[in-house]
């Protein structure tokens, strides 16, 4: 597949080529190209330009460039030009696009996109971990997590590295996440907590929530509760 600065019309396509190539042609090393890329470059495009005013069309695509020379051989040629033209050109594309000698003004006037250099920065999730209680033993509750926006898909929230986790094993139920201690934070499910001997018998109280690599954190989910055995 072409790139997408390509275009796609036997017409787009030739515009565009003659125009990379009488840039390149006249100041190649503008480009981080040598003589020889521009000798290259323009042979290339030369051979489409040629096939293309026999076998292509006009803007529109429906009137031929040369009145009566459009036949199925005609168009074929332009076809096996086009298929050897446009990887060079892709080739040669993406050499310029990400070469930092080369101004942003020089790739713009070649009819390149500018490569997207400044990361898309990653918010902080707007879902929670959904847990589910796999297996209790002995002073042990293993749990699974989902996210609560994909509870069939992906383990965790894009962007989520881990699940912090809150909780407490007491008599009654906390009033919420705020004041509990920390738990150990999870990477994989599943996994496991364990209780000290103290709270055997009283119900453990777990609090998640998703946390991102630069440590933004997602809402508290609600609470889960078992029974430590």
């Amino acid at each position: 597949m072409a790139a997408p600065y390509i275009p796609p019309t036997s017409s787009g396509l030739d515009a565009w080529a003659t125009n990379f190539s009488t840039l390149i042609t006249a100041a190649p090393a503008t480009y981080g190209l040598t003589a020889a890329d521009a000798t290259t470059i323009a042979a290339a495009v030369a051979l489409y330009h040629a096939a293309y005013l026999l076998g292509g069309t006009l803007a529109g695509g429906h009137t031929p460039v040369t009145p009566g020379s459009r036949t199925p051989v005609t168009v074929a040629d332009m076809r096996s030009q086009q298929g050897a033209l446009v990887p060079m050109l892709r080739t040669y594309s993406a050499q310029i696009r990400l070469n930092p000698g080369v101004t942003n003004a020089a790739k713009l006037a070649l009819g390149l996109t500018l490569p997207n250099t400044t990361p898309s920065p990653i918010p902080a999730p707007t879902s929670y971990p959904l847990l589910s209680l796999l297996l209790a033993t002995p002073l042990t509750h293993q749990f699974s997590y989902k996210d609560s926006l994909s509870p069939v898909g992906k383990a965790k929230a894009p962007g989520a590295i881990q699940v912090q986790l809150v909780g407490v094993a007491a008599a009654t139920p906390p009033a919420g996440p705020d004041s509990l201690g920390p738990l150990p934070a999870q990477t994989k499910s599943p996994f496991q907590i364990v209780w000290p001997s103290g709270a055997k018998g009283m119900t453990a109280y777990y609090f998640a929530r998703w946390a991102t690599r630069k440590g933004l954190t997602g809402p508290w989910s609600p609470v889960t509760s078992a029974i430590v055995m």
